[in-house]
């Protein structure tokens, strides 16, 4: 992390900094996102839901289905691939 975040050291003050700034706004993110340093965003669950709701339509044809989707889950490989559809 001390390439990215130089302040972040193997000491007491810099893991005393990991731990105060850990999944807090603007600090060290709990989980994989965009601002995680040289992670690819995966994305969450929901980047399946228009897959999902094509399917139950394509099920049922006289269905009208309404799907949510969020701006990070935008992003995912399975979410992009259901706008084709």
């Amino acid at each position: 992390l001390k390439e990215y975040y130089p302040e972040l050291t193997q000491t007491a003050k810099g893991i005393g900094r990991v731990i105060k700034i850990f999944s807090w706004p603007g600090g060290f993110p709990s989980h994989t996102n965009p601002g995680t340093p040289g992670a690819i965003l995966e994305g969450g669950e929901l980047g399946y839901s228009l897959a999902t709701a094509f399917g139950a339509v394509f099920d049922n044809p006289d269905l009208i289905a309404t799907c949510v989707i969020g701006d990070g889950e935008a992003e995912t490989g399975p979410l992009a691939g259901s706008w084709h559809t």
